[in-house]
């Protein structure tokens, strides 16, 4: 598990989440893709490569979420999300990380109920942590 969090001179802020999970890149791209199941918005680009790359990016703003093979049953998935401002990075990494943290739920066959609450939570501790 890796979380990395740096914010350049310029106050642009990323978000890097690296995770091993105990299933195969096309097990992790199907649940992926339930939690995010089509690109949105008129401004938006999207790069989807199946089963290993799915990618958003609407302006300054960058979410990449990457799937990497490391055995017949097991992956790595990479997450970043790039912005152009530290506040708006530190409000929105409460919900990447429980997104992670729920993805892995997901994927374990854990029916999840409180993804809202959850990240709501770990949104305050990012706020507080980061002031």
């Amino acid at each position: 598990m890796t979380d990395i969090v740096t914010v350049d001179e310029d106050g642009r802020y990323r978000l890097h989440l690296e995770r091993r999970l105990h299933h195969d890149c096309d097990r992790v791209w199907r649940v992926l893709r339930l939690l995010h199941p089509a690109c949105g918005g008129t401004d938006m680009v999207c790069r989807v490569r199946p089963p290993s790359l799915l990618e958003y990016t609407c302006g300054e703003i960058a979410l990449r979420w990457d799937i990497t093979s490391v055995g017949p049953s097991s992956s790595i998935l990479q997450f970043s999300h790039h912005c152009p401002c530290r506040q708006d990075g530190i409000e929105e990494m409460g919900w990447w990380l429980t997104e992670i943290e729920v993805l892995g739920e997901l994927l374990d066959g854990v029916v999840v109920t409180d993804f809202r609450r959850r990240a709501d939570a770990m949104t305050e501790h990012c706020r507080r942590a980061f002031e």
